[in-house]
């Protein structure tokens, strides 16, 4: 494969780490001589400027969910790797990870330690905004994910009664806080009476599965809330939120109102890990809204359904201790 053609692939990818492991196998190739590594370079330079200037949004984008992973979380300090496998086809592959220190303390009314890890669409149908910003995009505000919640003395089993049984009231509390990170960066200030901004919708839906040895609790349930689309900027602060997610221009027209509401449907997969004292969960969300003309949009097609419990199947939770 030619130096152009890994270039372009790692940039499509976002596996910018590829690119350089490139350059370093091709500075160890005894065979290679100067004069076609000198033509090659001049070649892939302006090849692999005009691709950046192209992907800018992609880039930093990538850039930014990079730099999440970077911080000495609570899952680092303790050896706990949490992979979310090889994902949805045309979704991000760079996971953004979130430490939920604050939002979710803020919920449960004491400290407890949590890390949230995601994954979004890509860059694919704009590249100055993601189709998780796209109301057009086949992913639209769609998400899978992990959270691991650890034990303190205020609370141990995060996830489940005191019996045992799954608590989809603190599944709910970890899409909250979630939610209220995304809205910090957006500067979105919307919330329901009770101050809020998930709420419960329908009844729920439980089921014990086992997979890979795991005893999994396995809730699907439906909450409210509001898309975080729109369009321009909400606040001057709000530049992390176009950084990671791109930047919709204000005379685009999607055929929605910015910050319109929608329906989340899903599940949770949720099972405790005694050695690491520690609650695991695996998730997948999509929308269900109303456009301008009163049509119900539902993001649950069978592809995105199918793509999204094989996107569950592939996320592992493992120990290097």
């Amino acid at each position: 494969m030619t130096l152009y053609s890994n270039i372009y692939q790692a940039i499509s990818f976002e596996e910018l780490y590829f690119t350089f492991n490139l350059y370093q196998y091709q500075a160890m190739k005894p065979k290679l001589n100067s004069s076609s590594w000198k033509l090659g370079f001049l070649i892939s330079v302006p090849i692999v400027f005009a691709s950046i200037y192209h992907r800018q949004a992609q880039l930093t984008s990538a850039g930014i969910r990079l730099l999440t992973q970077l911080p000495f979380t609570p899952t680092k300090k303790r050896g706990i790797k949490v992979d979310l496998g090889p994902g949805i086809r045309d979704w991000n592959q760079i996971t953004l990870v979130g430490f939920m220190d604050k939002t979710l303390p803020d919920i449960l009314g004491y400290p407890i330690e949590a890390v949230a890890f995601s994954r979004f669409g890509g860059f694919n149908s704009n590249r100055n905004y993601s189709d998780f910003q796209n109301p057009h995009s086949l992913s639209y505000q769609c998400w899978y994910g992990a959270y691991v919640v650890f034990d303190n003395h205020h609370r141990q089993r995060f996830g489940f009664t005191p019996d045992g049984q799954a608590n989809f009231q603190d599944a709910l509390d970890a899409l909250e806080a979630d939610q209220r990170l995304v809205y910090q960066n957006a500067g979105i200030r919307l919330h329901f009476e009770d101050g809020r901004v998930v709420r419960q919708v329908g009844d729920v839906q439980q089921q014990i599965i086992e997979e890979n040895g795991n005893t999994w609790h396995r809730l699907t349930g439906q909450a409210q809330t509001w898309s975080s689309y729109h369009r321009g900027s909400l606040h001057q602060k709000s530049k992390k939120f176009h950084w990671c997610y791109g930047y919709i221009p204000t005379d685009a027209d999607h055929g929605v109102d910015d910050l319109h509401s929608l329906t989340y449907q899903g599940e949770f997969w949720m099972r405790y890990e005694e050695k690491w004292q520690a609650s695991c969960c695996k998730f997948f969300i999509y929308p269900r809204f109303t456009n301008r003309l009163g049509q119900i949009i539902d993001k649950g097609t069978p592809w995105l359904i199918k793509a999204g419990q094989a996107a569950l199947a592939g996320i592992r939770f493992d120990w290097k201790f």
